[in-house]
């Protein structure tokens, strides 16, 4: 019978440690696609239309597909440029409608593959979607002359850790956020199995800190009640970390869920962006 508990506890080591050593796939979900080897389809924009598509290269060299929605309209704010980072199941070609939200209000906008995602290249990890919304910065100044206090960036889920980065690093205009968490290991610690593996995360995305040390910028956050992915609470986090000497403003639908919520952020952000002091003209 030794035998057996011991062999039952190597097993139930081994899988913990598969767990940990695989977690960029489950943090990763298009990583799920590529070794099912299931592409996606991708979808170019319309001939004719305010998109299109071009490549940017990042710091260590990876290709980063991203689309640049042309403004429509003169601004209505001090905002210019914006770039939107999607949510972990995602790809850019499944944002349209806030893209053309903010084409409405004056505002030119990038969306963008992580590396690993679409038809971006590389493998997926912090640091490595941290060079990337990096890379796409540098193209929103040299093509559309961006500057920190004109950009707005937006994260939804996943894409609040590299849009926090961005506005912490360059003391951005507004930190938008949709259904988002305050760091993984935060996240990871609420699993119902799993949970205490949560110390062996390596990704970290530590959101509720970047805010807490925002300078100027205005923070806006979103979040469905209906969220059973991400905890309401954790957006609640976000605005209360805040310290900045703008303002950080939280509203909450009452039937989003987690991954509807998109449709709903021009509805819900529109009203809370004439709110931020530091982009009125």
């Amino acid at each position: 019978m030794a035998w057996i508990a011991k062999s039952m506890i190597g097993v139930f080591c081994a899988a913990i440690l598969l767990l940990i050593l695989t977690q960029d796939i489950q943090i990763y979900a298009e990583l799920l696609h590529q070794f099912s080897g299931q592409k996606r389809t991708y979808t170019p924009p319309q001939s004719g239309s305010n998109a299109a598509d071009f490549f940017a290269r990042t710091a260590d060299g990876e290709r980063i597909h991203f689309r640049r929605w042309q403004a429509t309209a003169p601004p209505q704010s001090r905002l210019r440029t914006a770039i939107l980072s999607h949510g972990n199941a995602g790809t850019m070609d499944g944002y349209h409608t806030i893209p053309k939200w903010l084409a409405a209000k004056g505002i030119t906008t990038y969306v963008y593959d992580y590396r690993g995602y679409g038809l971006s290249t590389g493998w997926p990890s912090e640091r490595g979607l941290y060079q990337d919304v990096e890379a796409v910065w540098q193209e929103t100044i040299a093509r559309d002359r961006a500057t920190p206090h004109s950009t707005l960036v937006f994260g939804h889920s996943l894409g609040g850790g590299p849009s926090a980065y961005l506005a912490e690093k360059h003391n951005l205009a507004v930190l938008l956020t949709a259904a988002t968490y305050s760091s993984v290991p935060d996240r990871a610690a609420l699993h119902p199995y799993f949970g205490r593996l949560a110390p062996f995360v390596w990704t970290r995305f530590p959101n509720r800190e970047r805010i807490s040390r925002l300078k100027n910028t205005c923070l806006i956050v979103l979040h469905g009640r209906n969220d059973d992915t991400m905890p309401l609470e954790m957006s609640r986090q976000l605005q209360a970390a805040y310290h900045g000497a703008s303002r950080a403003l939280l509203a909450e639908h009452p039937t989003a869920g987690h991954g509807d919520i998109i449709g709903f952020v021009p509805q819900l952000a529109d009203p809370l962006l004439s709110s931020c002091p530091n982009i009125q003209q």
